[in-house]
């Protein structure tokens, strides 16, 4: 099976909304890409995967849209509005010395504000996958985009995936490079398009 990315509308900056949106979004995958909806449990940690079926699933949402990645191996995601309110201190506190370098190199606020999340978003995937919570973000590898390149100073033996569009920024994180490579987004509705800018 190919990797896959759906994207949903969720017209909802609600938690609740935007959770149930996911899980809509995850049964039109399901429907679309694997033909049953595989039982589904939750591990020790809070991650839910399947119970009966070798597909690794991640699901992410921000206001009014949600994401969800498949893949033959493990995959995590992440999804940000790009104009997004940022607090500067998380870097200083959370980010490796080089990716303080990486923010501390834009030109205006607007690209700290992008190169921030662009960061963010990479580490919430990695850590989605790898099915850790948001306190593992110091274990995440060092980040930094060079062009169409996703620079990790740190080894984490993960493939990743940057796309733009629609005033969003989201990342895919997948075990295996193939799935990375093979990924297929599908839109189920008038979601904004994406474009791929970087992988690693």
């Amino acid at each position: 099976m190919e990797s896959r990315l759906g994207i949903l509308s969720a017209e909802s900056h609600i938690y609740k909304e935007q959770h149930a949106k996911g899980l809509e979004l995850l049964a039109l995958m399901e429907e679309d890409f694997l033909g049953r909806h595989p039982s589904r449990i939750t591990t020790p940690a809070g991650r839910p995967e399947y119970a009966d079926c070798p597909i690794d699933f991640n699901i992410s949402h921000t206001k009014n849209l949600v994401i969800c990645t498949m893949a033959g191996g493990g995959t995590g995601c992440d999804i940000e509005l790009a104009s997004r309110k940022v607090n500067l201190a998380v870097a200083e506190k959370f980010f490796h010395q080089e990716e303080k370098d990486y923010l501390a190199g834009a030109q205006t606020q607007e690209e700290s504000r992008k190169r921030f999340l662009t960061l963010w978003v990479l580490k919430e995937a990695h850590i989605k996958l790898l099915g850790t919570t948001i306190g593992a973000v110091k274990e995440t590898p060092s980040f930094s985009i060079d062009g169409n390149s996703i620079l990790c100073r740190t080894d984490s033996g993960i493939y990743y995936s940057l796309y733009e569009g629609g005033g969003y920024v989201m990342a895919a994180a997948f075990e295996r490079k193939e799935d990375r490579d093979s990924l297929i987004i599908r839109k189920y509705d008038e979601a904004p398009d994406f474009t791929l800018t970087a992988v690693n």
